[in-house]
């Protein structure tokens, strides 16, 4: 499937004025006075699995907001479907408050009667429109220094996720992270199908299903009984690591872009049977593009990306490393 293009994301500023908001027929905090345009009134900024999303603008003295809505082609039964995921989405991220974290703003009703969740804005590409860009260009990997800081970064974010919130996010790729200018923010997004960890990081609930993104998913996923604990995280983020250092996707040999929505794939280039071999394993480097300063970046790939997930560092250590590796802002 075609990762999901997310947005999103400055300094997250939660709203600190109750009187505003109202509880909504959905269960979820919503804002009595807020007024989201109809879709073809906005800019649409990217799209995912059942949704679109759209860039709110509101005024020079307010920044801007993030919309997620579904997709209006969507049939009846999908709408259903991707409406109970919005609103699941909404009442996960209105409680998350990281500044590795998009943000939450409202879940309202736009002006064309649809739902929509709405973020907080200023991550103006996500890390996956970063590499195909990169991709397309003919470009050599990213900088080692970058690679580290944007690991350092989405570490801090899982760790907040697994530790404080007890979550496992479920769906770590590159077109779930956002970045602000030069890397000055980076930010993880889509909590949508996050999944509820026990005392042991475990998802122990019978009804919980781990979902994910198929190229980016670990060994135990793929797996009828497999066990899901926090580190599926660790594998899809050092899964990530190797994007940038590739500029591809995990197993497709193919550029690291989004496709067009009316893209057909080319079954021609594809070898099913070797990616489905390939699932759940560490994809290979190609050692000739990266130098001796990709050591440690390497390192941190090969361990995340082990089989085994009792040998994957959790997302507490990696930031106890990186924060002694990484020069701090």
């Amino acid at each position: 499937p075609a990762p999901a293009m997310e947005t999103a994301a400055t300094a997250f500023k939660t709203p600190n004025k109750e009187a505003g908001r109202k509880q909504s027929d959905n269960g979820v905090n919503s804002f009595a006075s807020i007024a989201i345009p109809a879709s073809p009134f906005m800019q649409k900024l990217g799209y995912g699995t059942g949704v679109n999303v759209y860039l709110m603008k509101r005024g020079l003295s307010r920044s801007p907001w993030a919309v997620k809505k579904i997709n209006p082609k969507c049939d009846n039964l999908q709408q259903s479907i991707y409406q109970d995921r919005l609103k699941g989405e909404a009442k996960i991220l209105r409680n998350l408050q990281h500044p590795n974290i998009v943000g939450y703003r409202a879940f309202t009703e736009a002006s064309d009667g649809s739902m929509c969740l709405a973020m907080e804005y200023g991550g103006e590409k996500s890390l996956s429109d970063l590499i195909e860009e990169r991709n397309m260009k003919h470009k050599a990997p990213f900088p080692a220094a970058t690679i580290l800081q944007v690991a350092l970064n989405m570490a801090k974010g899982l760790k907040y996720l697994h530790n404080d919130k007890k979550l496992l996010h479920g769906d770590i790729k590159s077109s779930n992270v956002v970045i602000k200018g030069d890397f000055e923010s980076v930010k993880i997004c889509d909590v949508g199908v996050s999944l509820p960890l026990d005392e042991n990081m475990t998802v122990s609930d019978p009804e919980a299903y781990y979902i994910g993104t198929e190229p980016w998913k670990p060994k135990e996923a793929l797996e009828d009984n497999g066990v899901i604990t926090n580190k599926a995280d660790i594998f899809a983020f050092g899964l990530t690591l190797w994007e940038m250092m590739t500029l591809c996707l995990p197993h497709l040999n193919l550029p690291g872009e989004e496709e067009d929505e009316d893209a057909s794939f080319d079954e021609d280039d594809f070898d099913e049977e070797a990616y489905y071999a390939a699932l759940g394993t560490r994809p290979a480097l190609n050692m000739e593009q990266l130098d001796q300063s990709y050591q440690k970046v390497i390192e941190l790939f090969s361990v995340c990306t082990s089989e085994d997930p009792r040998k994957r560092p959790a997302a507490a250590q990696i930031v106890d490393v990186l924060e002694a590796e990484v020069p701090q802002p």
